[in-house]
């Protein structure tokens, strides 16, 4: 059962609601604006990204004869396809129900580019290092940055972005 705070708020680490609506309208926005190639996700966002990741992954698993448990959610969300995910700032989800997903899925052999700033004092204690190892360490690139929350746009950084892009086109 998703259940909310008393003023129907859920602070930002401890999202315990609300899944099954965000996979719901998730699934509408793939239908009516998809296809979609990647998606990426900040902070939160990247949560859900990677939530994500792990229903297209298990889903493929369960079409290659395992993950057969993840079959169930991903019908849920039909729509819901793409190839790889960028996660910035984020953090594992604590919804059970992505825990539960994340695990059935991990690794998550999907292609993946994480952003992680070395201070960032929003996602919860070495939450980006904690999300990277739900993925495949061969798909899996880290881009690391001395900053806090936020995804730096330096030079240095937005060619990082484009070679992980270039190399996921089809």
């Amino acid at each position: 059962r998703e259940e909310a705070s008393r003023d129907g708020a859920c602070p930002l680490a401890a999202q315990r609601c609300g899944w099954r609506r965000t996979l719901q309208a998730l699934d509408d926005a793939f239908a009516a604006h998809g296809p979609f190639d990647g998606v990426l996700g900040f902070s939160q966002g990247a949560a859900v990204a990677a939530a994500l990741a792990a229903l297209v992954s298990g889903r493929a698993s369960a079409a290659a004869g395992s993950g057969g448990e993840v079959a169930a959610e991903a019908a849920a969300a039909p729509a819901v396809r793409f190839r790889f995910v960028l996660c910035c700032g984020g953090f594992v989800g604590a919804a059970p129900e992505l825990g539960a997903l994340y695990k059935r899925s991990a690794p998550i052999a999907m292609p993946s580019l994480h952003v992680v700033g070395e201070g960032d004092g929003v996602a919860p204690g070495g939450g980006g290092e904690e999300l990277v190892r739900l993925f495949c360490p061969g798909r899996a690139e880290v881009v690391r940055h001395g900053g806090g929350h936020f995804m730096p746009a330096g030079k240095r950084f937005v060619e990082r972005y484009v070679e992980f892009l270039d190399a996921q086109r089809e």
